[in-house]
């Protein structure tokens, strides 16, 4: 038979364990909002906007829905999210920009305390390039009654859970995408200047953070060149040739040069278009090293303006009259003796003359 002391100390510790028990149940279930008899609690929605540098901020607006699952449960509205080209960009993190925004949802008039539960979605938009976020919220609203008897009540609680996981956060993340072009060409200059000769190239891509494309498609004419992430690919072009991409996600990065070629008699240069902007701008090589579109370290970027590379190979001029020049005491020489013959000739003619 346990005494009374042992019994007293018993429940003293079944106390304190489920005390503890509670503690930890309680620090498990994250909220969303907390409000007080003053004060209803309240929720935020946060949406996060991601689109890759070169491109600019979209206009476009983003709804949500919130639909209520208890019955009885009052209309819950959330105001409408909204970027555009007036907002300001912010900072670059690993070649992609994050816009957040807040919004909010409004409760109607709750009946009565008790728990109501609502699901919060965001509405599939129909903007081009634009990932609308397919996450489905879980809400848990907690309606106390005021202890002043007033018959009033508030909100005291809000919990939240997407896909059967409490959260304290209730984030709605799109990403906006778009597609650009980007032109390799090649040049040749000079009066004798091989406009039939092939010159050699290699171009390697990083790709764009916001894509998940690992492989490019280019065309020289109807030949395909693919292009692999990481990898470098080479290729030749000859005068007025051009390798074309067309469907390279905006935030691509690359790096393109020509393979130098020792007394060749052809002096490269280069002039890089990024985004619309000129980087290089007609950057005279040498002949014997390899012509870069960037410094060693640095990537070109593929942005939704124009993107294009332009090498041009000028042919050293050599100068006809060294040709003559160098030949000269030759056709001197020549002439002396045609004078020469002539005269004789002439002399003899006059000397027949005379008999």
């Amino acid at each position: 038979m346990i005494n009374k002391k042992k019994l007293t100390a018993l429940l003293l510790t079944g106390t304190i364990l489920m005390g503890m028990n509670t503690t930890v149940l309680a620090e498990t279930v994250p909220t969303v909002g907390t409000g007080t008899e003053a004060k209803d609690a309240t929720v935020s929605i946060t949406k996060n906007l991601e689109f890759a540098e070169g491109l600019v901020i979209p206009n476009t607006r983003f709804t949500f829905i919130a639909t209520p699952k208890t019955e009885g449960a009052p209309v819950a509205t959330i105001t409408d999210i909204s970027y555009g080209t007036g907002d300001t960009i912010g900072n670059l993190d690993n070649g992609k920009y994050t816009l957040s925004k807040t919004s909010e949802i409004v409760f109607g008039k709750f009946p009565h305390a008790g728990q109501y539960e609502y699901t919060v979605t965001e509405k599939k938009g129909d903007m081009a390039g634009m990932t609308y976020s397919a996450k489905t919220y879980t809400i848990h609203v907690y309606v106390a009654n005021k202890r002043d008897n007033s018959g009033e009540t508030y909100i005291k609680t809000i919990t939240a859970e997407e896909s059967g996981t409490k959260t304290s956060k209730i984030v709605f993340t799109n990403t906006y995408t778009k597609k650009a072009a980007l032109t390799i060409e090649k040049n040749t200059m000079g009066e004798l200047a091989d406009k039939t000769k092939d010159f050699a190239f290699a171009i390697t891509f990083i790709k764009s953070e916001t894509s998940d494309q690992t492989e490019f498609v280019g065309r020289i004419g109807t030949e395909t060149i693919t292009c692999e992430v990481g990898k470098e690919k080479q290729f030749m072009l000859h005068d007025k040739e051009k390798l074309v991409f067309d469907n390279l996600p905006v935030g691509t990065k690359y790096v393109v040069k020509e393979k130098g070629v020792s007394d060749d008699g052809y002096t490269p240069s280069i002039h890089v278009v990024e985004n619309n902007k000129v980087t290089v701008n007609n950057q005279v090589g040498n002949e014997r090293d390899d012509l870069s579109s960037a410094n060693v370290g640095v990537n070109n970027l593929v942005g939704e303006g124009k993107n294009e590379v332009i090498f041009t190979n000028t042919y050293k001029d050599i100068a006809i009259t060294g040709i003559i020049f160098k030949q000269f005491p030759f056709i001197l020489l020549m002439g002396i003796a045609l004078l020469a013959f002539g005269s004789l000739a002439i002399i003899k003619r006059s000397r027949t003359t005379r008999k």
